[in-house]
């Protein structure tokens, strides 16, 4: 990665490749998920009742595979070529094309739907620990795919059957991107104080849309087809504030019976967020030229409140995010502390002996126990509130799925990826175990 600097490279590669070493432990992950959280145990709910080890290592084998020979040696150059606005358009790594149609044909997209959705009805604990995989592989290119699950789940949750029908499965299969358009430039995560506007046409559920967007992730790029938005606007007239939110989705380019049209959306610049350059960011201006079309999801002045199930969903995507980046540091870490001489043991000062590795230096030791501590801690948490979803899925009970999800964790997951090297200084083990023992469930 960019944020390890070129000294770390020119003495590590000498002896091995970085991108090469171990990224995560697998053995890990098994005991989290089979001794830990027994996750098994949710074949015996009728929603998982096809599942049991076997299908859940097969799909723990094959996101390995892929993250193996696919994401990891793209790492590299994802990192130093940044994605360029080029002609009015966000170019990314020519690897992602081949990316995105693999997530797509393998059903990763949707993977945790129900059958008659194309999906597999994968437990949400498994889909997670696939996640990692990818991302501790390499983050950048994992965040596209996942990206559109959030966003479709949206869809399917609170919109029409005609705007289901219209674009999730063409998000699905990877030929569509999907994003979350929530931030604007003078309203971060005040969102009450938004500016898109939607004005409502002659045509019910369809509104022009005027605004603009930024640090968007994916919000344009050259490696799908379409990008659709699941955009919040105010429609004019509204309530003030957050009540006054609703939530639209907003292509690129709409769908039309002659085909693909441009929508009035274009791309005003692209940023470059450390932790994962590879991904675009995307300033993106909606309406221009009073041709932006939005299509309403749900209700009216509703949006924050569906939006939050996606947001939700991404609380716990970043935590996932920064352990796996965490957990790929902590295994670079420990294999260059394998091979790198300095220094000798503290009762062996002979200057006529060789060197010894500083694996074999107690204070080293102590700072990869410590590493090793925080991300496994981190992954055991995040794979907990998976089983929780599982366990709250709509089929078995009738819970929404974001419900599980109590407020009090949000503090513990990430707001930006490079936050977790400070996480390393700040939050030890035994504040997740404050956490854990002293808060409710749910809030």
């Amino acid at each position: 990665m960019s944020v390890v600097g070129p000294t770390f490279f020119l003495s590590f590669n000498h002896k091995s490749d970085y991108f090469r070493c171990m990224f995560f432990s697998k053995r890990d992950l098994q005991f989290n998920l089979y001794q830990l959280l027994n996750v098994e145990q949710l074949a015996k709910y009728p929603y998982f009742q096809d599942h049991n080890r076997e299908s859940f290592d097969m799909v723990l084998d094959a996101a390995e595979q892929i993250a193996d020979k696919m994401l990891r040696p793209l790492l590299t150059e994802m990192d130093r070529n940044e994605p360029q606005l080029v002609d009015g358009k966000i170019r990314v790594h020519e690897g992602m094309k081949a990316i995105m149609r693999r997530f797509g044909e393998d059903g990763w997209i949707n993977a945790t739907f129900r059958y008659e959705e194309g999906g597999q009805q994968l437990p949400v604990t498994v889909h997670n620990a696939a996640a990692f995989i990818f991302q501790a592989a390499n983050y950048s290119a994992s965040v596209y795919p996942f990206l559109t699950t959030g966003a479709a789940n949206l869809i399917r949750s609170f919109g029409s059957s005609e705007l289901i029908d219209t674009y999730t499965p063409n998000m699905y299969n990877g030929r569509w991107q999907g994003t979350m358009a929530l931030t604007e430039p003078n309203a971060g995560s005040s969102l009450s104080d938004i500016s898109t506007s939607a004005e409502p046409t002659e045509t019910a559920g369809i509104y022009k849309i005027q605004g603009q967007k930024i640090f968007i992730s994916c919000g344009d790029h050259d490696a799908c087809e379409n990008v659709v938005h699941l955009l919040l606007a105010k429609i004019k007239g509204g309530p003030a504030g957050t009540k006054g939110i609703s939530l639209f989705v907003v292509p690129q380019q709409r769908v039309t019976t002659e085909g693909l049209v441009p929508n009035d959306v274009t791309t005003a610049g692209v940023y470059h967020k450390m932790g994962y350059k590879g991904a675009p960011i995307a300033h993106l201006m909606f309406g221009s030229d009073a041709e932006c079309f939005g299509y309403l999801v749900g209700e009216e002045h509703k949006g924050l409140s569906y939006m939050f199930q996606m947001m939700n969903e991404a609380r716990v995507g970043v935590g996932t995010n920064a352990a796996a980046i965490g957990t790929a540091a902590y295994h670079a870490s420990l294999a260059y502390a394998k091979e790198r001489p300095q220094g000798r043991p503290i009762v062996a000062k002979d200057p006529t002996q060789p060197q010894t590795l500083i694996i074999h230096h107690a204070d080293v030791k102590r700072m990869l126990l410590f590493q090793k501590s925080v991300v496994e801690g981190s992954l055991s948490l995040l794979l907990q509130c998976g089983l929780w979803s599982d366990i709250a899925q709509p089929a078995l009970n009738g819970l929404h799925p974001t419900t599980v999800f109590p407020s009090w964790l949000h503090p513990s997951f990430l707001r930006c990826v490079w936050v977790f090297t400070v996480l390393f200084k700040c939050i030890s083990a035994r504040d997740y175990g404050k956490v854990l023992s002293t808060q409710p469930l749910a809030a």
